[in-house]
């Protein structure tokens, strides 16, 4: 359903903005489009965000949306620099394509043009996406760079101890699984079988498109049904069913010839991203995160890591750190750690004792209005470009949610009382991936 949105934050990718609210208008095919206007842009960015989850990629699948993301960059790419339409996406050769990106929970593409090629640019994102048959040449190149990018990604060991904390935070399920799906499927995947998914998946039923431009909404509106209004009306099949995640907190544990000291992340589930409790989370992140954070504040969990390590290092590169709170329908707090191996059980508790804090424990107004102002300038950042401030709009959209300033009033609403909440319902389970030096 289309909500109302209001365009205050464009004032931070433009300087100055309309006050008008910012509509959403359902095309006959099913696609929602938001349009922004900034009368100080002289470039039009578009981005598009679909509902497509790894839980969609069934039938030996894993990996088929990762796999897309690189042919989608490959063809858009081809076909700009061949056509030279739009003319302004070669100014950069290297990304004349679409930059595309897939998330646990959906995939999503941007692009920028110059404001009078907006036509010729949602034409090209229409075909692309929704329209463009696989070719073999690109299907192969596609398949081999998710191969790449899945082995150069677990050459890290903290890559893989992220991975094994998402196999303990939701189980034998497809958001605990790399997202680059498994290698053995993609191996045995096919072209026709990729180009079926694409054809019932990647539809516009569902997708929520966001274009910021100087154009009135109503003519970027405009511009959007005449590139994607004739695409045939469709929605995606119904998300499969998937187990619920552990009840336990459980442990996953490997090791790596490539570790001197232990590589742990400890997390909690957060609520979700489109739950009003959810900027709580965001918040609670932050009261942990940054130089004057709890974490770094505990000097006495700094001991317990076992590390000799000097004040220069410890001010460039801390050892232990929240990860980014992930825009998701079952997201969660990280925290990773590095440690003397022998200390691993001791940071595990130390870590717990903050998460834990929370339940009960008291949150002076001084550290709490740091942590609202770290997430605001956080919420701010994300719009700080047309291409970024598109994307975000449209990602939130999916979740139900409104504009940047939406989610800074939700921000600066969060109470002592509703961080206790958060804590008390969802940090009693917890989740562990540990990665050791091997001998």
């Amino acid at each position: 359903m289309c909500r109302l949105l209001t365009a205050g934050l464009i004032v931070l990718v433009a300087g100055a903005a309309s006050a008008a609210p910012l509509p959403c208008t359902v095309l006959d095919n099913g696609l929602s489009v938001l349009a922004m206007r900034s009368e100080h842009l002289s470039t039009a960015s578009m981005a598009i965000v679909l509902p497509i989850s790894a839980a969609d990629e069934t039938g030996r699948l894993e990996g088929a949306r990762a796999v897309l993301q690189q042919t989608l960059a490959l063809d858009s790419h081809r076909s700009v620099s061949e056509s030279g339409v739009p003319g302004s996406g070669l100014i950069r050769s290297t990304t004349a394509g679409l930059d595309v990106n897939t998330n646990w929970d959906f995939v999503e593409a941007s692009y920028t043009v110059a404001l009078d090629e907006l036509d010729e640019a949602l034409a090209m994102m229409a075909e692309q996406i929704f329209v463009h048959e696989l070719t073999p040449e690109s299907f192969e190149q596609g398949r081999e760079l998710v191969q790449r990018g899945y082995d150069a990604s677990h050459d890290s060991p903290v890559q893989t101890t992220f991975d094994l904390f998402r196999l303990a935070l939701y189980g034998d399920a497809p958001m605990g699984r790399p997202v680059q799906g498994d290698p053995e499927a993609l191996e045995q995947m096919s072209l026709e079988a990729l180009q079926a998914f694409r054809a019932d998946h990647y539809v516009p039923g569902g997708a929520w498109l966001c274009v910021v431009s100087p154009l009135p909404a109503d003519e970027a509106v405009a511009a959007v049904n005449r590139a994607m209004g004739g695409l045939p009306a469709a929605s995606p099949p119904a998300e499969p069913q998937v187990s619920t995640p552990p009840e336990e907190s459980l442990v996953e544990v490997g090791e790596s010839f490539d570790l001197v000291q232990a590589s742990m992340v400890v997390g909690v589930p957060l609520p979700s991203y489109g739950d009003p409790l959810f900027p709580a989370g965001e918040v609670i992140a932050a009261l942990l995160d940054g130089p004057e954070g709890r974490l770094q504040r505990d000097l006495s969990l700094l001991q317990t890591l076992g590390l000799s390590l000097p004040t220069r290092v410890l001010e460039e590169h801390y050892p232990i750190g929240t990860l980014p709170v992930p825009a998701a329908r079952d997201p969660y707090l990280a925290i990773h750690a590095l440690a003397a191996p022998r200390s691993i059980e001791r940071v595990r508790v130390g870590l717990l004792r903050h998460l834990l804090a929370l339940q009960t424990g008291s949150v002076t107004e001084a550290e709490l209005e740091r942590a609202r102002q770290r997430m605001i300038n956080a919420h701010r950042l994300s719009t700080a470009r047309p291409a970024e401030a598109a994307l975000y709009l449209a990602r939130r959209a999916l979740f139900g949610l409104g504009d940047g300033d939406e989610a800074v009033a939700a921000i600066e609403s969060v109470t002592p009382e509703q961080i206790n909440a958060v804590a008390a319902r969802y940090f009693n389970r917890h989740a562990i991936g540990v990665q050791m030096p091997a001998t």
